[in-house]
């Protein structure tokens, strides 16, 4: 994924991310100049530029009656990162109470792509029991982009009891985790279907051409009842 990609990911609008890559590149520049660098048009890039300087990306200034602008030192997305983050701290009790408020069980949610698969994957590890992973293939990990080696840090990093079928790069894509953690079945047992349990949770997902989607299932007896096929598999020698 390429830079103006990586920032759309962080807020900013394709234009948008376009002209702030392009300033970084040229430095101080006219609209009209802006306009021949990026083949924006001129109008829409006043427009973005406008929002860019008010969200801090971008600043100005006048010569000789001409405004020329200048990109601001790309430092602040931290800054903007741990501002929203520390909005995020303050708000995420409130929002989980509204949320478990209103919560019947059994709870059954369909889930699509990757930011909701990522979801899934930190509800899990902030539940800090083991998760326990079958199927699939690991081809959710060639899902997620670029996104891959971030959430395969975190999960490495937790406790999670995998069982896989085998396939030629098995082995390699679960290089990190711990041996007496994986099981391998044979080669016919591969799916791209797959599910995972931790705590009263169970996700049953399908990646398809590098699309995810998911049931999750939120009910006690559920999870206690594929965790039964889990321990099933996991002990047969």
């Amino acid at each position: 994924m390429d830079i103006e990609k990586k920032l759309e990911f962080l807020g900013l609008t394709k234009t948008e991310s376009s002209l702030y890559v392009t300033l970084l590149k040229i430095g101080e520049s006219t609209a009209i100049q802006l306009a021949k660098e990026s083949n924006i048009h001129r109008r829409t890039i006043y427009d973005n530029l406008t929002i860019l300087i008010k969200k801090g990306f971008v600043s100005y200034k006048i010569k000789n009656k001409i405004r020329y602008f200048e990109p601001v030192n790309p430092t602040i997305l931290q800054g903007l990162l741990n501002e929203k983050k520390n909005t995020l701290d303050d708000v995420l009790p409130t929002l989980i109470k509204l949320f478990q408020n209103k919560q019947t069980t059994p709870q059954i949610t369909i889930i699509e792509g990757t930011n909701g698969a990522k979801s899934i994957v930190e509800e899990a590890i902030q539940l800090n029991e083991t998760i326990y992973w079958m199927g699939g293939g690991l081809f959710f990990f060639d899902a997620l982009g670029f996104s891959k080696d971030f959430i395969e840090k975190k999960l490495i990093s937790t406790k999670i009891k995998i069982i896989q079928a085998e396939t030629p790069d098995i082995l390699q894509k679960l290089k990190h985790f711990k041996k007496e953690n994986i099981k391998i079945l044979p080669e016919k047992y591969i799916s791209q279907i797959g599910y995972t349990v931790y705590g009263d949770t169970v996700v049953i997902g399908l990646v398809q051409d590098k699309t995810i989607i998911a049931i999750k299932i939120v009910n006690k007896e559920f999870a206690k009842g594929f965790m039964n096929y889990f321990d099933i598999i996991w002990n047969i020698k």
